[in-house]
């Protein structure tokens, strides 16, 4: 409930709980062993003007939340022996007046059934109302309870804190007796905060976690603020953590706090820095709110730590132990930090001076209850129904052992949230789903694992060891018979890759798989005659102008005095540095810069790669930039939408059933239609298909789905979620609205038809009414949607799947951790978008990746049958599944392998593709068994460039639904330059080639016997870097210029060239192990160079003929 917003205007208080909380208040006011508290007032004063923006837990807020149920601006509660007066304004007022009086059970206290209400008054600006309230307070006596620092905002709590001042009544602190209502807590309290907790605990474990170990285990690099601000965006989308929460009741309780290398604050007022991650001693602390109540979190984690480090947090994990032990009912809270020191003190003295001053505080609405706080001076009791906020850290720890700079200085902390139960029963821990333990907390990338904790290892009594040994028996027969399984597997798709080498064979003749000769010469003349003449030309068009053609979408660039016409088709993307605009072409890529090295590219095929031009007058460039990228957006899109309209399949018609047919109305459909933000419709089941008729939204095109379309059913009943759903994955893509997709899917998210049903007020015991309704409000649904698939299966002959959520795990196959289900016939994830269906009869191998005891998470990544797919991965699996998913892929009959690699599936398949028969012969997927894997060794090791890790880019395919904004090639959008590397560091790079050139020229003029191609190859690359220094790097004759007069611009020409991004890709898959190998290659290249250079100037000659050919035949 978000209590600063204004009064709803179906909101009501809960008179129960009202009358209840107001019982207690009296109850402890009037107990004279809280007169320390309280103060003795003679009457007690809850006033609000303006809330603090400063101060989210303003203390006047917490009592009226608690009170109330919400927040009361512009109030005045004046509590007296025996009688209630509260001024408000009229909205706030008539909520009083609706109060269920019988709901007041506590006829010893009068006040509780005389309550006065007065109506503000601006007229006057209430200083009649103040008076009477002043007049009434001094009746009871002069001394008048109230929050003495806290300050009223606003006009009204300005005009009533001056007025109460002149009065002459004499202020009493009161506010401890106002925070002693809130120290134990109700059962509805204690759900609140018990749902609290588990919130922290997802959003750490599912979320910041696992963002943090997949940057880890990819040796990413990101700002300890960064992280801050994504913990904050699941914040701001608390769908992602639960369907049935929603943004009016999850709220964050303070900024999340990540913090590593050697820069440590342990207080709640720390920052998150921009310091990148540090992979040493990482500390992440995290707060939320759930209905108003707070909960926190924090936990650290160590990468490689030493011994020493490893004994220290033990130690940390012990003191808190201790700490949880003591803090019991019937204890001092002096007595807790006591224990704690003591434990130090007993394992390790030294750590005491680095340890906090306080080991935590009591929690609730209030994220801190300052009179709770754990320290050695605190005489309060622990009661029952009090939850503390354990906070344990020691801060600034030298590190002597440090490997680097950043880890000298450590620091650890781990915070929980724990309710006091009743005397003699220990004290329950609600943040536990986040480990803390030394298998949790420790990250090793090495290869060893060297835990220190001889105590970990614990001897098993004596009537244990037999039931031991027998479930040691029994998990090796399981696991031998799965290994006889495998073996079979293998064989059987030996035969499959045989039987399919041979059909190869016999449509082509050999085991490889041809691939057709791009003649790239036709290609360019697609392009339209945009412009049939130069007076066809815009008017606007000049010399040394660029100039953006949107209505002919061409761009005309001044090249050595000629305005050339492009079409945005042929430009890859354009980008600026300082007074310079940078545009690259698309260009062939099929040739390597060896086979062009050595002569080996046809002389036509030369392009256009990229112009560089400077514009002193930056409006003009960014202008220009911008159209250039508008109309490349514009034109790509509308060229995007017409090739998949083209590449539909066209469908049969629907064949309507007149009459009654199964339906299911009010339901959802996803993807939306366009212009919708929500499509909401009725689904009928027809004779040979499926028609979902909209009824909201502009758009009210049916959506068909014939049956015989339907490659996978998937039916996801409302169980632990709060969503049912009904998918289907396609044989042949679908248009709906402007999106091209194979799945289509249908769903009702049972939270939004809860609250339909509830549009009354809320109150604060109807968590138990809520649950039961929802309870019955699946099991309707859930029929429902049943009886609608078994009405299909029966009339259409589907098989429709139920995932089986025993087996689910996590994972990322996409951008996004989502919860995977297999099912009979495929592997899914349904409940988030973009959707993931992966047919199971696709599928030749399996292979576990990363599958290491240091690491705590893995990849799986699945082979096709079909070698022109590029293989799935699904990244950061947590271990735990390891077993599950193992098993379930023996019982589907899918041979798996293990590794504890990376490959690069793209490259790797491409090896294959090119001979499949070789591949076969060499032994096919036996180098991803672990047990030859040792055999051949070198072999990996001279290949090894084919086995590095690739990008999730590389990762799409059909089963990514084509709803996700990255179903289009990223490269059609891309508006940045080729490399990552800025200009300045792609000039340095460029001079340094030039120098190594220019040394091999020197080296080759020294040799007598091809002094005279030196001398030719000299003359030709000074030519080229005169060239480089003009606006435009390369062009040709037969590029892609749209202009009949083209062959007028006489530009010089290179041949293609890798560009920097290309050879940053060379260097970055360069390895240690490959290091010689690529030295002998050089200087074998370096050879071959040289002995060639004679070759070079008949080469240059043909060259510069065939230009002189093609420039006549295009006149």
């Amino acid at each position: 409930m978000d209590t600063t917003a204004p009064v709803k205007s179906n909101f009501k208080f809960d008179s129960k709980t009202l009358y209840k909380r107001l019982n207690l208040l009296y109850d402890s006011w009037g107990n004279p062993d809280n007169e320390v508290y309280w103060k003795s007032p003679d009457s007690i004063l809850l006033s609000l003007g303006s809330p603090d923006e400063d101060n989210p837990y303003q203390k006047t807020v917490s009592i009226q939340t608690w009170l109330f149920g919400y927040e009361l601006r512009d109030t005045v509660v004046l509590f007296l022996k025996n009688e209630i007066i509260i001024l408000s304004t009229p909205k706030k007022i008539s909520l009083f007046e609706g109060l269920d009086k019988n709901e007041n059970k506590y006829p010893e206290h009068k006040a509780l059934g005389n309550i006065r209400l007065l109506t503000s008054n601006k007229t006057d600006q209430n200083k009649d109302n103040f008076e009477k309230l002043i007049e009434e307070a001094k009746k009871m006596g002069n001394n008048i309870g109230c929050m003495i620092k806290e300050k009223l905002f606003g006009e009204f709590g300005k005009a009533w804190d001056e007025q109460l001042t002149a009065s002459g009544l004499n202020k009493v602190d009161s506010t401890v007796g106002f925070s002693s209502l809130l120290w134990v807590k109700d059962e509805q309290e204690k759900k609140y905060l018990a749902a609290s907790a588990l919130i922290s605990d997802k959003v750490l474990k599912n979320h910041v976690l696992t963002k943090i170990v997949t940057i880890i285990d990819n040796e990413q690099t990101e700002s300890h603020s960064k992280l801050a601000e994504y913990a904050l965006e699941i914040y701001d989308t608390p769908e992602k953590i639960s369907k049935k929460l929603s943004k009016d009741n999850v709220d964050f309780a303070y900024m999340p706090i990540i913090q590593s290398g050697g820069n440590y604050d342990l207080k709640l007022s720390a920052n998150s820095n921009d310091d990148k991650l540090h992979f040493g001693t990482i500390i992440i602390s995290l707060g939320s709110r759930y209905k108003e109540y707070c909960s926190n979190i924090a936990r650290t984690y160590f990468i490689d730590p030493n011994s020493v480090q490893q004994k220290n947090y033990q130690i940390l994990l012990g003191v808190q132990q201790a700490v949880i032990n003591t803090l019991v009912a019937g204890v001092k809270i002096q007595t807790v930090y006591e224990k704690a020191v003591d434990y130090i003190n007993q394992h390790n003295p030294d750590l005491l001076k680095y340890f906090l001053k306080n080991c935590g505080y009591g929690i609730g609405i209030e994220f801190q209850e300052a009179q709770l706080i754990i320290n050695q001076a605190n005489q309060k009791i622990v009661k029952p129904g009090m939850h503390f906020n354990l906070v344990i850290g020691f801060l600034n720890i030298p590190n002597e052992n440090a490997r680097d700079e950043q880890s000298k200085i450590y620091s650890m902390l781990i915070s929980d949230i724990v309710v006091i139960n009743a005397e003699g029963t220990p004290t329950t821990v609600l943040t536990k789903e986040t480990g803390k333990g030394i298998s949790d907390s420790f990250y090793f990338l090495g290869d060893e694992v060297q835990i220190v904790d001889p105590s970990l290892k614990l001897e098993l009594p004596e009537e244990m060891k037999p039931l031991t040994s027998k479930r040691e028996n029994k998990d090796k027969q399981k696991e031998e018979k799965l290994l006889a399984h495998q073996k079979m597997l293998a064989q059987k798709n030996k035969i499959e890759v045989e039987n399919k080498v041979r059909e190869m064979e016999r449509k082509n003749g050999n085991g490889k798989n041809i691939q057709p000769e791009i003649d790239y010469t036709s290609l360019t003349q697609k392009l339209p005659n945009i412009y049939p003449n130069i007076s066809s030309y815009p008017l606007n068009a000049v010399k040394n102008k660029i100039i953006v053609d949107g209505k002919k979408e061409c761009v005309l660039l001044p090249i050595h005095g000629y305005i050339v016409p492009f079409h945005i088709s042929t430009i890859k993307n354009a980008s600026k540095y300082d007074e310079f605009i940078r545009i690259n072409f698309n260009h062939p890529s099929g040739y390597s810069k060896e086979q062009i090295d050595a002569g080996l590219v046809p002389n036509f095929l030369m392009y256009i790669r990229e112009c560089t031009f400077k514009i002193p007058d930056s409006n003009t460039l960014t202008n220009i930039l911008k159209q250039i990228k508008d109309l490349r957006k514009s034109v790509t899109a509308k060229e995007a939408e017409d090739r998949d309209k083209r590449n539909l399949v066209t469908q049969e018609k629907l064949i309507m059933i007149r009459g009654k047919c199964p339906r299911i109305s009010d339901i959802h459909s996803r993807p939306t239609l366009s212009g919708s933000r929500r499509t909401i419709g009725t689904l009928e089941a027809h004779e040979n298909g499926l028609r979902f008729t909209p009824n909201t939204g502009k758009d009210k095109t049916p959506i068909d789905i014939l049956y015989k379309n339907i490659r996978h059913s998937i039916f996801q009943p409302a169980d632990m979620e709060s969503m049912v759903i009904i998918h289907f994955h396609l044989h042949d893509a679908l248009m709906i609205g402007k999106k091209k997709t194979k799945d289509v899917q249908f769903y009702n998210e049972l939270s939004e038809m809860s609250q339909s049903l509830d549009s009354g007020g809320r109150s604060f015991n109807d968590e138990e009414e809520d649950e039961k309704r929802d309870r019955e409000l699946k099991r309707k649904v859930n029929a429902e949607y049943k009886d609608f698939i078994k009405k299909i299966e029966a009339q259409a002959g589907l098989k429709v799947d139920v995932p089986y959520r025993d087996l689910g795990f996590y994972g990322v196959p996409y951008t996004s951790n989502v919860f995977i289900q297999p099912s009979l016939h495929c592997l899914s994830s349904v409940f988030e978008t973009p959707f993931f269906v992966l047919s199971l009869d696709e599928i030749e191998i399996a292979c576990f990746e990363r599958l290491i005891r240091s690491l705590r998470n893995f990849d799986l990544v699945f082979i096709f049958k079909d070698y022109s797919k590029i293989p799935i991965r699904i990244n950061t699996i947590p271990r735990e599944h390891y077993e599950g998913i193992k098993e379930w892929l023996d019982s589907a009959d899918i041979k798996f392998y293990t590794t504890e690699k990376n490959y690069a599936w793209k490259k790797v398949m491409e090896n294959v593709r090119a001979d499949i028969r070789k591949f076969h012969e060499d032994g096919g997927w036996s180098f991803l068994d672990p047990i030859s894997g040792d055999e051949e060794e070198h072999d990996e090791d001279d290949d090894d460039d084919d086995y590095k890790s690739d990008s999730e880019d590389d990762y799409s395919s059909d089963y990514i639904s084509s709803m996700s904004s990255g179903s289009e090639s990223e490269d059609e959008y891309d508006d940045g330059s080729e490399s990552e590397d800025d200009w300045e560091t792609l000039a340095e790079k460029a001079e340094k080639e030039d120098t190594s050139h220019k040394r091999k020229r020197e080296d080759l003029n020294k040799k007598p016997s091809t002094s005279s191609s030196s001398s030719s190859s000299s003359k030709s690359t000074s030519n080229g870097s005169s060239t480089k220094k003009t606006t435009t790097t390369t062009t040709t004759s037969s590029s892609k210029s749209s202009s009949s007069d083209k062959s007028k611009s006489s530009s010089s020409s290179d041949k293609k060239k890798p560009s920097s991004s290309d050879k940053d890709k060379e260097k970055s898959k360069s390895k240690s192990s490959s290091s010689d190998k690529s030295k002998s290659k050089s200087s074998s290249s370096d050879k071959k160079k040289s002995s060639s250079s004679d070759k070079d100037k008949s080469k240059s000659k043909s060259s510069s003929s065939d230009k002189k050919k093609s420039s006549s035949s295009d006149k």
